[in-house]
């Protein structure tokens, strides 16, 4: 039955483009900008997987890149987010981890055996007898939902790359894409990096207004000199001094890139994640997110059902229910939470049949949407050593204090209408970009010491505050349910947890896994909190959230291993060296004369008149402070603190253990100021080894080193 609707203003399909692929043995349609999902829903396909534990029919929920019910087998390649990865023509795609087939699957018996398998019982239920352990241990990896990985899989091709932005904005929304255009047009030179495959945000499945407003901050980003866009992307992580993990997918002729992004200043612009609702049935095939029916509708003209009752909260539920109706479903009740209204269960094994409300009504309907709240994905601010702190107003998490070097916009700074947000963003903006200008400006300084004019500083720019707009607390409904549906964690289990003593969320996580599965706890992690909350008779304020760490989404092996480039490196002197016949000499990443036509005859002239050397190859580095003598007696086994200004001294550097690890040529230039050389392929060591005493054993010590190697030429 074909679910697939007319165009619709904002859909990313070609229709022009169709082709087929292959979902469980047969061959379905499809066209360019579906994603594998996308194309099955408008077949009229509801069940993608099975859940982790019980085996349970799993259909779509978010329709996004954290899709937890969406897991698929590509061709040899396991765990592939159906509902993120596009359908290309005879692609190859298969369920995961069931058998005989995912309509019937027979290890969805675990669910009569529940209570075996309640939280942490594999700490429990199969400990005694021990020796029973390695059959109790294959039994259970039989049981798991994973993907198979191939012996003979090929080979693919992953690679690395280096950034330097002055700006790294992570989330290509509309805050996202607004800040980004300010801080290149405040002269920054911008990184703008999106997950999902076109930048717009909640813009894209919006109204004719929002449309709009879209292809005028589309129309900006293109037309913005200094701003590289990376979509299908993610920021995976933050780390110190703003060294930026990004995982750039799906490149011509590269599967997966590691971009290595050293960032002045990192905005965060994730925008808000639609929250689910926890209640008993709240996995079952048909129960969806307000944002996953509108995206289905308008990005992809997919009717979501026949018939629907809408749960709604917020704005985004009543749109949804417009949205609905325009397509042609037919929207049984639209119970508004705002007025008291719930959802108590709702019936049915592999698809959705009847939902129950609080009043004792219960409605036939095939599709059940639900717009309870949001939650902001605090991941980066996390690695940016922020610890959220929960609002009530809002019913959920804000960060509470960042590093200079770290700013939000968006969702995840406060409410507001477009415009509202637009405005912040853009004041965000223009001030990332003057706190990377004024990191620049420090760092070409030296120290703040090194100089005694200082460039003018422009002064802070005002970024507005962003209203807070209130919202009911919505978590769990009067019945229990799935509150992590990667883990097939219930509300059962983390009361059963804080029953046996763990009423840490922190210790509820690991015993229980919840937010431990793919989304990484961006779903489900506010209704955990809360339940726990519910639970053990505190706030949410008082339990507090999970510490994200990193990476944001799981990682690749190939991305990790892939190849590195070095860049090969010439003395400024080389056009002259290849001028007068100089064979080449590798010397680490250095391209270096050997020596000019005969040796010998070289040798003789040498030793009869004079011989000049270009060891622009050797490392060097500036340091500047008044504790760099005292670094110096550290590194070398030589005295230096004695060292006259002007003066120049040969010194051997060890380990720790004595061995010989480098030598080389430092030379005092001021009080303050010294020059040390290192041999060509020793640099980097060197460097490694410096920052190790500096960030290690004394931290406290008045020393700024920099690198200068290819800062200087010398003979």
């Amino acid at each position: 039955m074909s679910m697939r609707l007319g165009p619709r203003p904002g859909e990313v399909i070609d229709r022009a483009r169709e082709f087929t692929f292959t979902w469980n043995g047969e061959e379905y349609p499809a066209y360019e900008g579906d994603t594998i999902v996308s194309a099955l829903a408008a077949c009229g396909e509801r069940i993608f997987s099975r859940s982790f534990k019980y085996h349970r029919p799993r259909g779509l929920l978010s329709a996004s890149f954290l899709d937890p019910g969406c897991m698929v087998q590509v061709e040899d390649e396991p765990n592939v987010r159906g509902a993120h990865r596009r359908v290309e023509p005879d692609m190859v795609v298969s369920p995961q981890g069931v058998w005989p087939s995912l309509e019937y699957d027979v290890k969805s018996a675990n669910g009569a055996f529940g209570r075996f398998l309640s939280a942490g019982f594999y700490y429990k239920t199969f400990i005694k007898p021990r020796r029973l352990w390695p059959v109790y241990r294959r039994m259970l990896r039989r049981f798991s939902a994973g993907g198979r990985v191939s012996a003979s899989t090929s080979r693919g091709y992953f690679d690395k790359r280096y950034a330097h932005p002055d700006v790294l904005v992570a989330g290509g929304g509309p805050a996202g894409m607004a800040a980004a255009v300010a801080a290149a047009r405040a002269g920054a030179q911008v990184l703008l990096v999106e997950e999902e495959y076109e930048l717009g945000g909640h813009l894209r499945w919006g109204d004719e207004a929002e449309l709009a407003a879209l292809r005028v901050l589309r129309e900006e980003v293109a037309g913005t000199p200094g701003i590289e866009v990376m979509t299908n992307s993610v920021v995976n992580g933050r780390y110190d001094d703003n060294w930026v993990a990004v995982m750039q997918r799906n490149l011509p002729h590269v599967e997966e890139r590691l971009v290595k992004a050293r960032a002045r200043t990192l905005v965060v612009a994730p925008g808000l994640i639609e929250r689910p609702y926890v209640f008993e049935g709240n996995d079952t095939p048909g129960v969806i997110l307000s944002t996953a029916a509108r995206r289905l509708i308008n990005l992809y003209a997919v009717k979501p059902g026949e018939q629907a009752v809408i749960f709604s909260a917020n704005e985004s539920g009543d749109a949804a229910a417009e949205d609905l109706r325009r397509s042609g479903v037919e929207v049984a009740r639209v119970v508004d939470a705002r007025r008291g209204g719930d959802v108590v269960r709702v019936r049915g094994g592999k698809g959705v049949r009847t939902v129950e409300l609080a009043d004792g009504a219960e409605i036939e309907c095939d599709l059940l949407v639900t717009a309870v709240g949001w939650t902001a994905p605090t991941s980066l601010i996390n690695m940016a050593g922020d610890r959220p702190v929960y609002n009530q107003k809002t019913a959920r998490f804000f960060p509470s204090k960042l590093p200079d070097d770290v700013l939000t916009c968006g969702g995840i700074a406060g409410d507001g209408t477009l415009d509202e947000l637009l405005d912040h963003a853009r004041a965000t903006g223009a001030e990332s970009a003057r706190r990377a200008a004024k990191t620049a400006r420090r760092l070409r300084a030296g120290t703040p010491q090194a100089s005694e004019t200082r460039e003018p500083e422009p002064p802070p720019g005002e970024i507005p505050e962003l209203p807070l707009y209130e919202h009911p607390a919505l978590f769990r409904g009067e019945t229990h349910g799935i509150v992590d549906y990667s883990e097939d964690v219930t509300s059962k289990d983390l009361v059963a947890a804080e029953k046996e003593g763990y009423d840490s969320i922190e210790l509820v996580k690991r015993y229980t896994t919840v937010t431990m599965g793919p989304a990484q706890g961006k779903l489900e992690s506010v209704n955990a909190v809360a339940i726990m909350a519910e639970t053990t008779g505190r706030t949410i304020e008082e339990t507090g959230t999970t510490v994200w760490r990193p990476p944001y989404s799981p990682v690749t092996l190939g991305a990790l291993a892939g190849r590195n480039f070095e860049p090969v490196r010439y003395s400024p002197m080389q056009p002259w060296h290849e001028t007068h016949g100089a064979k080449p000499l590798v010397a680490g990443a250095w391209i270096r004369p050997d020596h000019y036509g005969d040796p010998a005859s070289e040798v003789m002239n040498v030793r009869e008149n004079v011989g000049i050397i270009d060891v622009t190859p050797l490392g060097k580095f500036d340091l500047r402070g008044p504790d760099v003598p005292r670094l110096l007696n550290h590194l070398y086994i030589n005295r230096w603190d004695n060292l006259d200004a002007g003066a120049v001294r040969y010194g051997v550097m060890c380990l720790e253990d004595g061995v010989v690890f480098d030598d080389g040529v430092t030379g005092r230039l001021g009080q303050e100021r010294y020059i040390m050389t290192t041999t060509s392929s020793g640099a980097a060591g060197v460097w490694e080894w410096i920052d190790n005493w500096l960030q290690t054993a004394h931290p406290e010590w008045q020393i700024h080193v920099t690198p200068v190697t290819t800062a200087y030429a010398s003979i």
